[in-house]
């Protein structure tokens, strides 16, 4: 029998709600009351997230970033900064009770296949980074790694993860529109070779057409499905995952 996995899609919404939830449900699969759970989601307001090990506050950015009206959030994975608000964000969270191997390599390697998988649909043939690096970079789309996608050389996703026991916790950021703009201004104080070099494309570049959130959405969710072996039914939050997150909030603004 094929298992059945929780499918969340949260919209827009605010920036420390939604890594609070994403807390929230790692918490609960490592205390074996949520089931793996595939959630997508999108950013109210334009948004820096920091990976769980970035120093901050950095005073050139942090005046940059309230300068530009980001909100600043702390994520609960590893990584560099990523900006969201023309990007898609989904999260994985599942473990070794789901059939996983309690390893942050080998999960990356399946759930790039289930990415890649879901991107063919769109005709879109992405690769696993390792084209790139720029050292000690900020910006998470400075580097590629094999937790990463790229399309013909250029990064459109990237990736990171988190593990609490024999539960993990995957967050991507898929880039729907040109991020050309924006990063130029942010790390011009601090980082302007970074810009110079940052590899960037872009859904809106690749398909180079109209395309929909929700076509989108579908074909990642057939891609997890064909990789993983498993079927997703949309489910919501428990009570015990709502109060958990939204006592985390705070906790993770910058």
């Amino acid at each position: 029998m094929t298992a059945v996995w929780r499918l969340l899609d949260h919209g827009p919404s605010p920036a420390d709600w939604n890594l609070a939830v994403d807390e929230a449900l790692l918490a609960s699969h490592v205390d074996d009351q949520g089931p793996p759970t595939l959630r997508f989601y999108q950013w109210s307001t334009p948004t820096l997230s920091l990976g769980a090990g970035q120093k901050w506050p950095l005073p050139s950015l942090d005046v940059t970033c309230r300068d530009l009206g980001l909100a600043v959030v702390r994520r609960p994975t590893g990584g560099r900064a990523a900006l969201h608000g023309g990007d898609l964000t989904y999260s994985l969270i599942a473990g070794a009770r789901d059939g996983f191997p309690v390893s942050t390599t080998l999960v990356y390697r399946l759930l790039s296949q289930a990415l890649k998988t879901g991107l063919k649909r769109l005709g879109i043939v992405a690769e696993s980074g390792a084209a790139f690096r720029l050292g000690a970079a900020f910006a998470c789309f400075a580097l590629a790694t094999p937790a990463d996608l790229t399309w013909q050389g250029h990064k459109f996703m990237g990736s990171a993860q988190v593990w609490r026991g024999q539960s993990f916790l995957q967050q991507g950021s898929i880039i729907l529109q040109s991020q050309a703009e924006i990063w130029p201004r942010l790390l011009s104080n601090c980082q302007p070779q970074s810009v110079k070099a940052m590899p960037l494309t872009a859904m809106a570049e690749i398909l180079q057409l109209p395309f929909s959130l929700a076509t989108l959405k579908t074909a990642l969710l057939q891609g997890f499905q064909e990789a993983l072996g498993v079927m997703f039914q949309a489910g919501e939050l428990t009570r015990p995952e709502a109060i958990w997150a939204e006592s985390r909030r705070a906790e993770l603004r910058l």
